[in-house]
């Protein structure tokens, strides 16, 4: 008997919780709903504010054009008064209804006085029309003058090189290259140059040795491996071989090396950039009696001879 009173008592307690819980539910979305209200109203509220300040900045901005209207017309009759000529502005032109510069307003209207104005307008767009022809043309002179002066310019031949006698005065191997000899050569100046050749799987060191020999001495002096190179030692040249050109007999350092037919002094220092070198060297030959030659002309040493290789015919010479 106790117990059925204590279960029904239980089942009426689970009843009232179920009740509870539900009206809890309930109100967490009652709550939400309001949350949801209030940021709505205050969404409400801004755009309206905003829709005042608005209507407001509207109000003024009509204002001030009005006043900024009536200020372009007062200026312009004052102008009409003293004599400025009024320039209509053509239809379609847009132009700024006012401008401030220190808090006084500016005329809209292009003024311009009677004859001074006009005139000098006039002037200026002439002299700067006249500006522009004459830059024109001293672009086209300065275009003309190196097609012009081309034609007078030094042609590029065997005239250009400073080929010399000279003489190896000694020869050691390179201390950080196993195929280059480094020489002190004399070509007839107050001190010899040091010259770096690949001619260490060609000519033996001990022929090296107080050798004459012909030297291309306006080159740029270029960094070989660590020593400068302030010259080259002319050769007759195939893959196979390598000859030192030799110069005649009674030949003494520092004598030119010239070509008939190709006057002119040498260049003082070959631009590498205008690969001049490089153009002349294919004309370059040795002819079928081992005569060193440009385009068939000998390498000549005057009143001394011809430049010649030991045995090698009709080869290359670098």
């Amino acid at each position: 008997m106790f117990l059925a009173r204590f279960l029904v008592k239980m089942a009426a307690n689970n009843a009232v919780l179920n009740r509870l819980e539900q009206k809890g539910a309930e109100a967490d979305q009652v709550i939400e709903y309001l949350k949801q209200q209030v940021a709505l109203l205050k969404e409400k509220a801004i755009l309206q504010a905003s829709l005042r300040e608005e209507k407001k900045l509207r109000v003024e901005n009509a204002k001030l054009k009005k006043e900024i209207e009536g200020l372009k017309q007062e200026l312009i009759q004052a102008e009409i008064r003293n004599g400025v000529k009024q320039i209509a502005i053509p239809p379609g032109t847009t132009v700024s209804t006012a401008s401030f510069s220190g808090d006084v307003p500016q005329p809209t209207a292009v003024t311009s006085c009677p004859d001074s104005k006009d005139q000098t307008k006039g002037e200026d767009e002439e002299k700067k029309k006249k500006e522009k022809v004459e830059k024109k043309g001293e672009k086209k002179e300065k275009k003309q003058q190196p097609a012009a002066g081309s034609s007078d310019a030094k042609p590029v031949d065997v005239s250009c090189l400073d080929l010399r006698v000279g003489r190896i005065i000694t020869a050691k191997k390179h201390p950080d290259a196993d195929a280059l000899y480094v020489e002190e050569v004399d070509v007839g100046e107050a001190s010899p140059r040091t010259v770096v050749s690949g001619l260490v799987k060609h000519v033996p060191l001990d022929q090296m040795q107080n050798r004459m020999a012909i030297l291309l001495c306006n080159l740029k002096p270029a960094k070989m491996r660590g020593v400068v190179s302030q010259a080259m030692v002319m050769c007759a040249s195939s893959p196979e071989k390598v000859e030192i050109l030799a110069p005649p007999p009674g030949a003494v350092p520092g004598d030119r090396i010239t070509f008939e037919g190709f006057p002119g002094g040498p260049e003082k220092e070959l631009n590498p950039k205008k690969k001049i070198w490089e153009q002349i060297q294919p004309d370059l030959h040795t002819n079928d009696q081992c005569v060193a030659t440009y385009k068939g002309v000998p390498f000549e040493v005057k009143g001394k001879g011809v430049c010649r290789a030991e045995t090698m015919a009709n080869s290359g010479i670098k």
